[in-house]
């Protein structure tokens, strides 16, 4: 570390310290003060735009985080995601990889005590709940994929009732708490919208629990689920309700989607409806996140075709006893 880093590290150190005493004034021109140390570290303009954010000062928020990414262009601290939340960026159809790994991996030693303990999050036994009557009705050995597995918590809990589960994540350090958990066959560290040939096909189940909100267009990532189940496989997910057409970005940094927007991406790429309810997934800052639990069977053209005539013959039949 160089001596510039060092003493800039040091003065943001106190800069975070005045945050968490609420002095935001403070803190930015500590913060400043890190800066004019070393001009060149991403971290100090980046916690310059969060105290910004803070204080209520959009515009100097905006112009540090922009400073940021000129430093970072990979952006793993998610300065382009508070930009589309402050209004100066444009709406992006996933949050960038790069600051979704790194976020994760620095999260994955206290990830599931965040989760379960302060964020009573119940998400892997919502999903199991909606889908427990389909897994008990079907032929084995059932075989599931876990779309971000991240630490296991799917697989603690559908472990019992399947036979055998393979997972993604794209954090590497995710799938090392998972694979010491020793409940998964094959684990893998990649991108659930395209999927490595490490992982199978002919998915009886696929399991997708608090990763979807991370994509905006969820095209892609059902489009390659859908590649890997065999035929009538289902696939149990949570969203957040979104009432912005077709997705938009909450506070919490995660996508909402619309259901119109659902029901138009399901169709596209080859899934009908089953069960679609809803349930609290999480707490978050002292209240209930309220999300949407969706169960979905895998179809063929033929099945679609043959859903489309049955809709357009309830139409004319509606139709018929209008007219009459």
């Amino acid at each position: 570390m160089s001596t510039d880093r060092l003493l800039a590290s040091r003065r943001l150190d106190v800069a975070l310290a005045l945050v968490a005493q609420g002095d935001y004034a403070a803190a930015a021109e500590v913060a400043q003060a890190a800066i004019s140390a070393d001009a060149r570290w991403d971290e100090a303009h980046f916690t310059l735009g969060d105290i910004y954010e803070r204080a209520g000062e959009a515009e100097n928020a905006i112009e540090a985080y922009r400073q940021y990414l000129i430093l970072d262009p990979i952006d793993r601290m998610g300065g382009e995601v508070r930009l589309t939340l402050l209004g100066a960026a444009a709406m992006r159809d996933r949050l960038p990889p790069d600051y979704v790994r790194a976020l994760f991996d620095d999260y994955a030693p206290r990830f599931e005590i965040s989760l379960r303990d302060r964020l009573s999050y119940r998400g892997p036994e919502l999903l199991f709940e909606a889908v427990r009557e389909q897994l008990d009705a079907m032929a084995g050995p059932i075989e599931v994929l876990d779309l971000g597995c991240g630490t296991g918590l799917v697989a603690e809990v559908f472990g019992g009732a399947v036979d055998m589960i393979d997972g993604i994540d794209l954090s590497p350090r995710m799938i090392n708490r998972a694979q010491a958990k020793g409940l998964y066959r094959t684990l893998i560290a990649g991108d659930i919208t395209a999927m490595p040939d490490e992982l199978g096909v002919g998915y009886g189940l696929v399991v997708a629990a608090d990763v979807l909100n991370y994509l905006g267009d969820l095209a892609p990532a059902l489009r390659a689920a859908h590649a890997r189940m065999k035929p009538g496989g289902l696939m149990v997910f949570s969203l957040e309700h979104g009432d912005v057409f077709p997705y938009d970005l909450g506070p919490g940094q995660r996508f909402r989607h619309h259901e119109r927007a659902m029901d138009e991406w399901l169709r596209e790429c080859g899934f009908a409806v089953l069960s679609d309810t809803y349930g609290t997934l999480r707490q978050e800052k002292g209240s209930p996140v309220e999300g949407r639990i969706m169960v979905v069977r895998a179809t063929d053209g033929m099945d679609l075709l043959a859903s489309d005539v049955a809709q357009l013959r309830e139409q004319d039949l509606l139709v018929a006893q209008t007219v009459h």
